[in-house]
């Protein structure tokens, strides 16, 4: 079962040079690791070019989204079977990929997402917001699709790219360039009800305080998350069955 995680990489400059030494120190449980250099302007975009991974240079920063489709895109022209998200700020630790990828390999699932919030889980530095912020749209997500998460927004994920092959959903629509792409995935795959999936323990650390530590705008880039799962809920579209 071949494997590659996608790295999204945009103006890390402080952080990235870190992630590259752990990748560097132990090799990861993935078999490949994809950089992409999502229009950096800040020096990422050198590191990116001459890390010695295969990568992707966007001149221009079309979203998080765009980038992650571009990336699907590569895998499924390289007959990937798995395809894995990880942060380039070093929030997520490159020693736990295995904790995704074993599900997958065992066939016990499809599709696997971490939670910092199970037990062997952690958060160290977790800002206030986000420690009530997150529970409330896990508690909306599991209400929207009808089971139970304890982590909905978390982007350490790893899932067997046949689920890209059978959607019958519009994975590459303008309005998931930004943060809706994994989001609106997710959801179809719990909202399907025959797909299996997992969370699994990760550890999702966070600078100190005052430093920091996200991208997402405070209004505007929530409301891109939680948008998707609505979608998702009301188009229904979903995975063609298995011929």
């Amino acid at each position: 079962m071949k494997s590659v995680f996608f790295v999204p990489v945009y103006n890390e400059i402080m952080r990235f040079p870190e992630v590259l030494g752990a990748l560097r120190a132990q090799p990861p449980a993935c078999d490949e690791i994809l950089l992409v250099n999502n229009g950096s302007s800040d020096g990422s975009e050198r590191l990116v070019r001459e890390a010695g991974y295969p990568f992707l240079d966007l001149p221009q920063n079309r979203g998080v989204g765009y980038s992650y489709m571009k990336g699907l895109e590569w895998a499924l022209d390289r007959d990937f079977d798995v395809f894995g998200t990880m942060a380039s700020n070093g929030k997520m630790l490159p020693g736990e990929m295995g904790r995704l990828l074993d599900p997958l390999r065992a066939g016990e699932v499809d599709y696997v997402t971490g939670s910092r919030f199970l037990p062997g889980g952690d958060s160290p530095n977790l800002p206030s917001f986000r420690r009530q912020a997150i529970p409330w749209v896990s508690t909306f997500a599991s209400w929207l699709a009808r089971v139970a998460l304890t982590d909905a927004t978390c982007g350490y994920r790893a899932f067997r790219l046949d689920l890209i092959r059978r959607a019958d959903f519009d994975w590459r629509a303008p309005w998931l360039h930004t943060y809706g792409l994994e989001y609106y995935f997710y959801a179809k795959v719990l909202l399907d009800g025959h797909i299996g999936w997992r969370e699994v323990p990760i550890t999702m650390g966070y600078p100190e305080r005052g430093r920091p530590y996200s991208k997402i705008p405070p209004i505007t880039g929530w409301w891109q998350m939680l948008r998707p799962w609505w979608v998702a809920r009301l188009d229904g579209r979903g995975f063609a069955d298995i011929a």
